[in-house]
């Protein structure tokens, strides 16, 4: 790898990944992740979501990104690297912008992310089916 060039995980990393540490985040660490996901695949628009959204969905007062970095650093401690190859700890699932015309900053998962958490969603709803 180039020193330029992003680090990404691949799909099948991600999804040990998900399936190592989504059980146990916060509430709000897993309603970020939710809201992420919904705004990947259920919005018409297809436009990623604004960290203010972000904080609303988990009932942060706060900001979000500063909790994005925290799941960040937890991928980071599963994938075995430094944060500091993604950049900031956040990097490592996500992309975010700021928006030149209004100034608010948007948020998306990583496509190699978001697929693995569609995957471990997937088997979530089918294991929970099964156990019922």
């Amino acid at each position: 790898m180039e020193t330029n060039e992003r680090y990404i995980p691949s799909e099948e990393q991600y999804y040990q990944a998900f399936k190592a540490i989504y059980p146990d985040l916060t509430p709000g660490h897993r309603a970020i992740l939710d809201k992420l996901y919904e705004h990947c695949y259920f919005m018409k628009d297809n436009r990623p979501v604004l960290t203010s959204e972000l904080s609303a969905s988990a009932d942060y007062q706060g900001n979000s990104p500063g909790q994005i970095g925290i799941i960040g650093v937890k991928f980071c401690d599963f994938f075995d690297v430094s944060s500091d190859v993604f950049g900031k700890p956040g990097l490592a699932i996500v992309n975010w912008f700021e928006q030149k015309e209004n100034g608010y900053w948007y948020l998306e998962l990583l496509p190699e992310a978001a697929r693995a958490f569609k995957r471990y969603r997937v088997l979530k709803l089918t294991d929970s089916r099964v156990l019922n």
